[in-house]
C-alpha cells in the first residue's frame, strides 16, 4: 500500500502509491464535506508506517499516524493533506513503512478511542479501511482478550460501521475471507 507501483510504459499508469491514491480521494472528500457538511467530523489515520503519532492514548510502536485528528477539518488540515498529496511534503516519512507487521489490534483500539474521546454523541461514525492485505494478522499471536474480531465487534457495539475498499495490484485476488469476514468487517 506503501509502495509506489512498480514503473510501466504506460503514460496513464499511476505513478502513486495506493496509499497516496487514497489520501488524494481523502483530499477531495475532505474539500467536498467542508461544504456539503461543515459539522462533520473527519479524522485520517495511516496504518502500517514506520512512524507512530497518537494523540491521548498510550499506543507505543503502534504504527499508526494520526494524521488528521478526529475533529471538523479546519483550514490547516486541508492545507497540510494538500501538502502530502500535491506537493510531497513529509511523505518520504510519512509514508515509509513500517519494517514490522502492523498490528490490526492496535488501529482498531484507535479508532475506538478516537470514537469515544471525540464524537460521543454522533449517530453516524464509520470507518473506512483503504488496504491491500487481506490478511493483516498472518504470522502474529492473536491476543485471546482483544483480539481483531473482538475490537471490530466492539467498535459496532459504539455504533460504528466498518467498511473495507480492497485493493489489488496487477492479478491478485483480495481473499476477504483470510481476516475481514470473520466478523471485523
Amino acid at each position: 500500500m506503501l509502495q509506489p507501483p512498480p514503473k510501466s510504459e504506460d503514460k496513464k499508469a499511476s505513478q502513486d502509491s495506493a496509499a497516496l491514491t487514497a489520501l488524494k480521494c481523502a483530499y477531495q472528500v475532505m474539500q467536498q464535506r467542508i461544504i456539503s457538511n461543515p459539522k462533520d467530523m473527519i479524522a485520517i489515520v495511516l496504518f502500517g508506517t514506520n512512524e507512530t503519532k497518537v494523540t491521548d492514548i498510550r499506543l507505543p510502536d503502534s504504527h499508526c499516524y494520526l494524521l488528521t485528528d478526529l475533529e471538523v477539518p479546519a483550514a490547516d488540515d486541508v492545507k497540510a493533506l494538500r501538502g502530502l498529496v500535491e506537493e510531497g511534503e513529509d511523505a518520504d516519512r510519512i509514508l515509509a513503512p513500517s519494517k514490522q507487521p502492523p498490528d490490526m489490534v492496535m488501529l482498531l483500539r484507535l479508532v475506538l478511542h478516537l470514537f469515544q474521546t471525540r464524537a460521543p454523541n454522533f449517530g453516524s461514525r464509520r470507518l473506512f479501511i483503504i488496504t491491500d492485505d487481506d490478511d493483516p494478522c498472518a504470522g502474529m499471536k492473536r491476543n485471546p482478550s482483544w483480539d481483531p474480531a473482538v475490537g471490530a465487534k466492539d467498535i459496532h457495539d459504539h455504533g460504528c460501521t466498518i467498511e473495507l475498499f480492497p485493493i489489488t495490484h496487477g492479478d491478485s485476488k483480495f481473499d476477504t475471507s483470510k481476516f475481514y469476514d470473520v466478523g471485523v468487517v
